[in-house]
């Protein structure tokens, strides 16, 4: 499951409510606001097909993050989209260690979240503002979307949906989302 040298025991399986929760009220978590800024390219997967989502521990080595299915969404009964980060040109980014970093969206939250960036029909820009995301100061395994997700100490749970949290690693963060500060808030 995981490549490099650290292994399954230096990750603790948490419940991802209880571990926010009890974060916040202990201030072991502090809640810091961000938005998205990232370009992706997508499209509908097909049933069944396979997607491994990349990520590295601490040390820089790669770590397999999520394995994961194309399934039909049961809000919209569409299939789920396959999602790759992208450059501005709209070229797949790949990681230090060579992987695309792609993941899997079902269909609902893709189209709640998403939409054809104007300036290049091949690409998706984010739709929405302002979220709310804790940092991990632990190694992690939470259960999402019905699959275990690793998440390295340094990664962030996005929290905006209480009922929906998720976790995403701390590179995925940075190149995905940049901190709000109190003065920016008022500008968007």
């Amino acid at each position: 499951y995981i490549c490099g040298r650290n292994n399954m025991e230096n990750y603790q399986e948490v419940k991802v409510e209880k571990y926010v929760k009890d974060g916040l009220v202990s201030g072991k978590l502090t809640p810091i606001e961000a938005e998205k800024f990232a370009r992706i390219i997508a499209r509908q997967g097909t049933l069944g097909e396979e997607v491994i989502s990349w990520s590295v521990d601490s040390l820089g080595n790669a770590i397999e993050e999520k394995r994961d299915t194309v399934k039909v969404d049961s809000k919209t009964n569409n299939l789920g989209w396959i999602v790759t980060k992208a450059d501005e040109q709209g070229n797949p980014i790949l990681d230090n260690n060579g992987h695309i970093n792609q993941w899997i969206i079902e269909d609902s939250t893709f189209t709640k979240k998403y939409e054809i960036d104007p300036n290049n029909n091949l690409i998706f820009r984010p739709k929405g503002g302002v979220q709310l995301f804790v940092q991990i100061p632990d190694n992690i395994i939470l259960e999402q979307w019905g699959s275990k997700m690793q998440i390295a100490q340094g990664g962030y749970i996005n929290i905006t949906d209480p009922s929906d949290m998720y976790g995403i690693s701390e590179r995925d963060f940075t190149d995905t989302y940049r901190k709000v500060s109190a003065s920016n808030k008022n500008l968007h």
